[in-house]
């Protein structure tokens, strides 16, 4: 098992110093064109009314998504995610962090204070990835929070349960056990904005606002780097 790790950061290394493709578009020798990039400076969208699932809380969450999976974003989360494309580890934590510097504002007016807590990863996924992907976007929030004058620190507050996989489906998901819930927590709880990489429906995001209230904490909001294809409201930091 040792020599299997070493083997895995021999050849991620190796991968890091060859030349790439860009993961929105393919271009050769590009790791990351300037096009496929853009869409991730952009300002979050408040995106709730794209997930579906969300509407099972009460009161609603908001949440805000930097960009649509589709396009070169769709690549690059999927290169990201899936592709063994750890040098972007940095690039969209940065993306993260500047996002929730916008958001900023909406959160100090509402908490003062935050707990930034990252929806689980499964271990195996973790493993296979090599990175902690949704802890290295909580760590990027709670910078952007703190750069915008938000107290905020990162904080694993929830567990993979046993039930269907996010690859069962919406319906399987949804209808089997709950696949978040809250760990062993000590301090005190504050309010919490809760992080992912992508939504599609909104149903693990909904069930780990569930596993948190339980807790109880209280989820004030949610940034996500891209939410599916869907109708989306306004561009913005504002919470109502």
């Amino acid at each position: 098992m040792r020599m299997a790790g070493v083997w895995r950061s021999a050849v991620g290394a190796a991968r890091l110093a060859l030349p790439v493709d860009c993961p929105g578009c393919d271009a050769p020798d590009e790791r990351w064109c300037e096009e496929c990039r853009a869409p991730w400076w952009e300002e979050p969208v408040r995106c709730e009314t794209s997930a579906a699932r969300l509407e099972v809380l009460d009161p609603p969450l908001p949440a805000w998504s930097i960009t649509v999976l589709e396009g070169s974003a769709h690549g690059t989360v999927s290169a990201w995610k899936d592709g063994g494309r750890r040098d972007l580890d940095r690039d969209l934590t940065a993306a993260m962090r500047r996002a929730a510097a916008v958001v900023a504002p909406a959160l100090a007016a509402a908490c003062g204070e935050v707990d930034v807590v990252p929806c689980p990863a499964r271990a195996a996924h973790t493993r296979r990835r090599g990175a902690d992907l949704p802890g290295l976007l909580a760590r990027g929030a709670a910078a952007g929070l703190r750069d915008a004058g938000v107290s905020a620190s990162p904080r694993s507050l929830l567990r993979t349960a046993r039930g269907r996989s996010r690859g069962a489906g919406d319906r399987g998901r949804w209808r089997g056990e709950a696949p978040v819930a809250l760990a062993a927590v000590r301090g005190p709880m504050r309010p919490v904005l809760l992080v992912d990489d992508v939504v599609t429906t909104g149903a693990t995001l909904a069930r780990a606002a569930q596993a948190l209230q339980a807790g109880p904490a209280v989820p004030v909001g949610a940034l996500l780097l891209a939410v599916a294809p869907g109708v989306h409201s306004r561009r913005g930091s504002a919470l109502l």
